[in-house]
């Protein structure tokens, strides 16, 4: 009886688990640039001597799904997409993060920053600056940024081996940790371009009632093992 109890558990807690990341992936469906996840279960098996093995369900982790989301045309000079697999790279306060959030700007001293005032970087690890008398900017579509007295810098397009090693961290951005950027050229900057998310509302929907479904029918299981074992409890035999 304490099987079926502990493998109903280990159930609901995994749907409590898929429950939380298609929430979240519906929280970002109009975040730019969000790479919905979906969550990773595996068996584990408990191995018992002379009787049957114990099935129970494992949080194995989770993938990205890195497909590209719809572009946007917004008509903003600094709003910048990218076309193939790469990540602009970000100066943080904690180092050096990863976005494939385009939506910048120009804060007091002409630097290309996030909305959340972090430069973006070249190709040579150094910070954007826009000459402020010359604010009409032109990004090519090899990233290369020219303002009007002919100033230009190329913006650092980077990937990597794994994209699935990324740590989302907040704001859009992604920690690399100890894994090393790849430098990419095989990638198109569209100016005044956004990406939206690749979220499909309709499908995590369709997965929040069906995980909604299931918790319920494990639920009902539980219940109905606490049943029996009350019943058994009750036609137990008094000890005189």
């Amino acid at each position: 009886m304490e099987n079926a109890v502990f493998i109903g558990l280990s159930q609901q807690m995994a749907l409590k688990r898929r429950m939380d990341i298609t929430a979240n992936n519906l929280a970002n469906v109009n975040t730019t640039a969000f790479k919905a996840e979906h969550p990773l279960f595996e068996e584990f098996l408990v191995k018992r001597l002379n009787e049957d093995d114990v099935s129970f369900v494992q949080d194995y982790g989770s993938y990205r799904d890195l497909r590209e989301g719809e572009f946007t045309h917004t008509g903003r000079p600094l709003d910048i997409a990218i076309s193939g697999d790469g990540y602009f790279s970000i100066e943080a306060a904690e180092g050096v993060r990863y976005t494939r959030n385009g939506s910048f700007r120009l804060d007091t001293d002409g630097t290309i920053v996030t909305i959340n005032n972090q430069p973006l970087l070249d190709e040579n690890g150094r910070t954007i600056v826009i000459d402020m008398q010359f604010q009409d900017v032109t990004i090519a579509p090899d990233g290369t940024i020219t303002t009007g007295p002919g100033q230009t810098q190329k913006i650092d397009i980077v990937n990597f081996a794994n994209p699935q090693i990324l740590k989302q961290v907040g704001n859009g951005l992604y920690d690399a940790e100890e894994y090393a950027p790849i430098p990419v050229s095989n990638v198109q900057i569209m100016q005044r371009t956004l990406e939206k998310s690749n979220v499909q509302p309709i499908l995590e929907m369709t997965a929040m009632i069906d995980i909604m479904r299931a918790y319920h029918s494990a639920q009902k299981l539980l219940d109905s093992e606490h049943d029996m074992q009350m019943k058994a409890i009750e036609e137990m035999p008094t000890v005189q």
